[in-house]
């Protein structure tokens, strides 16, 4: 899914897990976790080989994550993010943004007619308020080819 609806209700969750944070600086993944801390959002970074992540607790697997976090960013390779999904849901997470690169059909087949709201293929800090510069020229180059999300 990739409405404005889907990508509005993740955005809107009080704490945001973020799967794909790493020990390499480089990574898209601390990037994300970085940029929606900065704007004021609540995040949990998860990684198994982690203790610690920008100073913050880092929880090792979907399942140690809090009972009340609702919504998780992956930022994994396709192979790996059938299982991280499988965990979230039945984990009980509601809200899933999969960035794009991470999804493939087996997830995408998996999460057809669930009850779980989920953005695929979208860059999520094209939509992370407010969205900064070469983000906001993506948003805007993708307003004008029709590739926006309705």
């Amino acid at each position: 899914m990739k409405t404005s609806e889907s990508i509005h209700l993740f955005m809107q969750q009080p704490q945001i897990a973020v799967v794909g944070v790493s020990r390499n600086k480089n990574k898209f993944g601390n990037a994300v976790y970085q940029t929606l801390k900065k704007k004021g959002l609540k995040v949990l970074p998860v990684n198994l080989h982690l203790t610690q992540f920008e100073g913050d607790k880092c929880f090792s697997s979907i399942e140690t994550l809090p009972p009340d976090v609702k919504a998780l960013f992956v930022n994994t390779p396709p192979e790996s993010t059938i299982k991280i999904v499988e965990s979230a849901y039945k984990k009980g997470i509601q809200h899933l943004w999969l960035q794009q690169g991470s999804s493939n059909d087996e997830v995408i087949k998996y999460l057809e007619g669930k009850d779980i709201n989920y953005v695929s293929d979208r860059c999520i800090m094209m939509f992370a308020e407010p969205v900064g510069s070469f983000h906001k020229v993506h948003r805007f180059l993708s307003k004008i080819t029709g590739n926006y999300p309705k």
